[in-house]
């Protein structure tokens, strides 16, 4: 049995992913289609009704950003999980970039992983949500959608 020996000073303030507040949100529950989707990422409609897949292109129509599931190890949701979804309300995500609170968010399509922008050029555009707090590359930063 392992032993843990070393402790961290502080716990993280958030993951990827996770609801911001208590506030009221809506959630909805779809079946991950066709590839594995990270947690705090933009999906879109899949095939079948309540199927989703990650969203890739400018021109995809976003559902809403996966939310953090403390039942799995992997920072994911495989091929046939159950993914929540948050359609309104507030989640942290990555920041590809600089960004500024209450500009509008968009997604990075071309190598950008998934993550989050302030800058429109040829990026897929979240409908309705702004940047509740501001960040810089790799931070945590709050979106809120709807």
């Amino acid at each position: 049995m392992a032993i843990q020996s070393t402790y961290a000073t502080k716990m993280a303030t958030a993951y990827a992913g996770m609801i911001v507040n208590t506030e009221p949100n809506v959630l909805i529950s779809r079946e991950v289609e066709s590839a594995a989707v990270g947690f705090g990422k933009a999906v879109k409609q899949g095939t079948g009704d309540a199927q989703v897949i990650a969203a890739t292109a400018a021109v995809d129509v976003v559902r809403g950003i996966t939310v953090r599931d403390q039942s799995t190890t992997d920072d994911k949701f495989a091929v046939a999980d159950s993914a929540l979804v948050i359609t309104k309300g507030v989640i942290w995500v990555t920041a590809l970039d600089t960004v500024v609170a209450g500009a509008p968010v968009y997604m990075v399509v071309a190598g950008g992983s998934g993550k989050f922008t302030d800058t429109t050029t040829s990026n897929l555009a979240i409908p309705g949500a702004i940047f509740e707090t501001s960040g810089a590359a790799d931070d945590l930063v709050a979106i809120r959608l709807g």
